[in-house]
């Protein structure tokens, strides 16, 4: 990130997405019609740590079963940087996550996560609670993110830029609002950090020997016998980390 490099690097990430521009306006595209010059004044004020993102935008899509889906979009510049940043720390959080993860990490796939299931469903494990995290990515508080970040990147300019992104403005097109907490979806940045967030969980989880498997903020446990289902949820629950979360869907099924 302290060279023209790695933001070239980030810019080309960035281009092979096709996002859509941000709160100024400025297009992938127009972005690229004076790259060497936006890149170097990039460079620049993260140099000299002036930098500051911009307002992120609020956009709803459709999910596939109807329901929208709040995204908040960084301008074209911050996913450059975010990116850039991203570059750098991923090698090091990646070490340590889980085998039971299968979101928002290289190399792993929902598909993966369901030949997974399929594998433990083959060696009897056919109980199966299903849950998910209400509100997850809304929910995350800011203080235990941080606290959990520097515990594995020690660079100040680098945990400056996350609590900047994560404290961001938030544009809905009336107005403009803080975010106090959460993870805002769609930066670049955001995936790893809730992963990070959840690797808490995970380890808890697999300690106590279950058969785990999450995906984002959507995870199953697989158990031999139904009591061992039934005391699950609770262990979760219990876990100090859902003290500002509520799992608010799980259901026991016999059969996936």
């Amino acid at each position: 990130m302290r060279n023209l490099t790695s933001l070239h690097s980030a810019f080309q990430h960035v281009k092979k997405n096709h996002g859509c521009a941000g709160v100024d306006g400025v297009t992938i595209e127009r972005f690229e019609e004076n790259l060497d010059l936006n890149l170097a004044r990039l460079q620049d004020e993260l140099e000299r740590q002036i930098y500051f993102p911009l307002p992120l935008m609020k956009i709803l899509v459709e999910k596939k079963n109807g329901e929208p889906r709040v995204l908040c979009i960084p301008a074209v510049r911050d996913r450059v940087v975010e990116t850039a940043v991203l570059q750098m720390i991923e090698p090091v959080l990646e070490k340590e996550f889980e085998d039971c993860s299968f979101a928002y990490r290289k190399g792993r796939s929902v598909k993966q996560a369901v030949y997974k299931i399929k594998d433990y469903y083959d060696k009897g494990y056919r109980w199966v609670v299903d849950a998910d995290i209400d509100a997850f990515f809304d929910s995350v508080d800011h203080k235990l993110l941080f606290a959990k970040f520097r515990q594995y990147i020690h660079d100040p300019q680098i945990q400056r830029l996350i609590e900047l992104w994560l404290a961001a403005e938030i544009w809905d097109g009336t107005s403009l609002k803080v975010c106090q907490k959460g993870i805002p979806q769609g930066s670049p940045i955001s995936p790893i950090l809730a992963n990070l967030f959840l690797d808490e969980l995970d380890e808890e989880l697999l300690r106590k020997g279950y058969k785990y498997i999450r995906y984002a903020d959507d995870y199953v446990i697989l158990c031999k016998k139904k009591e061992d289902a039934e005391t699950a949820i609770p262990a979760a629950k219990r876990f100090n980390l859902f003290k500002l979360l509520q799992i608010t869907k799980n259901s026991l099924r016999r059969k996936l």
